[in-house]
């Protein structure tokens, strides 16, 4: 992990399939490393009184740590920073985010997937913007929203928006 601790991949444009897929391959490769795994357990699971084997007890105590210690901070361009600079920097946008959450579910073997959100262009073509973690426990996906601390737990990211705006979906 201390090798690639530094490491961002600067993609050309904002290409949010490609950015899904990069945020995916970076999750798995460092929520397998054992690191990652001690410090979920012993930062984030331990501490917020988690048993084993509480897969949903876990999602929700990485989603709540993540949330509450790692800023959210836009970029300009796009570019995708490693789930351990995350950690060293505590900050990161949306997809930065959603990579670190995924690792940490990896880390603990809980299911996790990356869905985007996209809006309708006049011309009805959809344009993706915003990419949020989903943790799939016994066979329900859980929404991990990280990038507004004003978000619940399972909330999903447009009822999140909608509520801040008093709209109703």
């Amino acid at each position: 992990m201390a090798d690639g601790t530094f490491r961002f991949w600067r993609l050309p444009g904002r290409n949010a399939e490609a950015t899904r897929r990069l945020v995916r391959q970076v999750a798995r490769l460092y929520g397998r490393h054992p690191r990652m795994r001690q410090l979920v357990v012993e930062r984030v699971l331990r501490p917020a009184g988690v048993e084993p084997r509480d897969e949903l007890g876990a999602a929700r105590a990485i989603w709540a740590w993540v949330r509450d210690r790692v800023d959210f901070w836009n970029e300009a361009g796009e570019s995708v920073l490693t789930p351990g600079r995350v950690l060293l920097v505590r900050y990161g946008d949306c997809d930065d985010r959603s990579g670190l959450v995924a690792a940490m579910l990896e880390s603990i073997r809980i299911r996790w997937d990356l869905p985007l959100l996209a809006r309708r262009r006049p011309d009805g073509t959809l344009v993706p913007f915003h990419i949020w973690p989903r943790a799939l426990v016994g066979g329900r996906p859980y929404h991990l929203e990280t990038c507004d601390r004003r978000a619940e737990f399972d909330e999903h990211p447009a009822a999140l928006m909608a509520r801040l705006r008093g709209l109703q979906l």
